[in-house]
């Protein structure tokens, strides 16, 4: 990159005449910084040559930028800018609407370029700015189009979702912690996040008011739970609050723990509500037949994150969209271990660890090989399981790129099942 001056103009500055005599060619590349108030922009020709960088207060003045662009003779305007949040967003609505192009920058490629750009080990907004011309110019950005309102949709019940996902799950934290003092036994006979519990403890409090009730709480039981709650699991909750040894409830925690049952099933209830409302409103019959493998959350949460698996030509490109390719760090004599990049979004990535790790429980062949690869790496006590899980990753990856392609899901094709056969001991019946 050309040695340039940092320094900003104010948009109420800059001498919009003066400017548009410098420009050469018909296109304007502008390097765009977000920031929450004071937005950095580096302007450049198509010869490359810096043409200053302007500064406003967004979003007062972005309008007023917008026009002071729009006002310049270039026809094309290429607008590049990094994936940082939301803050962004209104500009890029701003420059879809004013037909300008947007370029995506990985902001990765910006930080590591500090040095480069001038040999300086600093980044600030202005110089970030000029960096973002300079590796566009180099090719190395992505054109960045529209989202869809179909994702859109998706991507807002997703956020829901997952905001009610994380408050069912401290919720369930809070109860658990509650019912340790009060109850230990109940965590020990049944998962704390069953409706049915729920109801009970909304009623009805501790273990205490269920002994004084136990006819009225049987039948509750049998009324909510219907007939796939079988008599033995009434029992045995009726048994626990018989032999607690919980502390004595005042009339106070009892209404607290109430409460705070109640809140948790109003959690739970709304997060059926919301998978209900995801299930509605996606038509994409990929996305449908992705989520008839891993679940349709977790296909949405690729679709959004990633968009249609069928874009990637290869495979191999999808896995690199997950972050899910190996990088090392070797040096002389020294060889550093394997790990995967964490490139693509940390949420796809998430789901795609829990969904494997499904896979893994029901899946005989993925059981297996994850089973051998422990074995292999030491044995249970020594390995690392997540070695295992990150490599089935991949592999499931793989199946998923062709079940978008409108292929069966088949275990089969991915390992070497004649190997796997072999270990009877890991392998269950349904696999021979």
């Amino acid at each position: 990159m050309k040695a340039v001056k940092y320094s900003s103009v104010n948009v109420n500055s800059v001498d919009q005449k003066e400017l548009d005599s410098q420009l050469r060619g018909d296109r304007l590349i502008m390097g765009l910084d977000v920031a929450k108030k004071k937005e950095y922009a580096a302007l450049a020709d198509d010869t490359g040559d810096s043409l200053g960088v302007i500064h406003w207060e967004h979003p007062w003045q972005s309008r007023k930028f917008a026009d002071f662009i729009d006002g310049l003779k270039p026809s094309r305007v290429q607008m590049v800018i990094e994936p940082t949040g939301s803050y962004g967003d209104p500009l890029r609505h701003l420059a879809y609407n004013r037909g300008w192009e947007v370029w995506k920058m990985a902001p990765k490629r910006v930080h590591d370029s500090k040095e480069i750009a001038d040999g300086v080990p600093s980044i600030h907004d202005s110089k970030a700015a000029h960096i973002l011309v300079w590796l566009h110019n180099q090719g190395l950005t992505e054109r960045w189009a529209p989202k869809a309102i179909s994702r859109r949709r998706v991507k807002t019940l997703i956020r829901q979702l997952s905001r009610l996902q994380g408050n069912w799950q401290r919720h369930l934290g809070y109860l658990e912690a509650e019912m340790a003092r009060y109850w230990p036994e109940i965590i020990q006979v049944w998962e704390l996040k069953r409706a049915t519990l729920l109801g009970i403890l909304i009623n009805f409090g501790g273990p205490e008011e269920i002994v004084k009730n136990e006819a009225e709480v049987r039948a509750y039981m049998r009324k909510k739970g219907g007939p796939f709650l079988k008599k033995n699991r009434i029992d045995a909750v009726i048994k626990a609050a018989h032999d607690s040894l919980g502390v004595p409830m005042l009339k106070s925690e009892r209404i607290s723990l109430k409460n705070l049952a109640e809140h948790a099933d109003r959690l739970r209830r709304d997060r059926k509500m919301f998978k209900r409302k995801l299930d509605q409103i996606i038509e994409q019959k990929e996305i449908r037949r992705i989520g008839d493998e891993v679940g349709l959350p977790t296909a949405a949460v690729f679709w959004d994150k990633l968009g249609s698996f069928r874009d990637y030509e290869k495979v191999g490109q999808l896995i690199k969209a997950f972050g899910l390719n190996l990088t090392e760090h070797s040096s002389g004599t020294y060889d550093s271990p394997l790990h995967i990049a964490k490139r693509g979004p940390a949420d796809a990535r998430a789901s795609l660890y829990l969904a494997t790790c499904r896979k893994i429980n029901t899946d005989p062949f993925f059981q297996a090989w994850h089973r051998k690869k422990v074995a292999r790496d030491g044995g249970p006590k020594k390995a690392d399981k997540n070695v295992s899980v990150i490599a089935l990753m991949r592999k499931y990856v793989k199946g998923l790129w062709h079940v978008a392609r409108g292929k069966q899901f088949d275990s089969t094709l991915l390992f070497n099942v004649s190997k796997l056969k072999s270990q009877k001991s890991m392998v269950t019946a349904s696999m021979n």
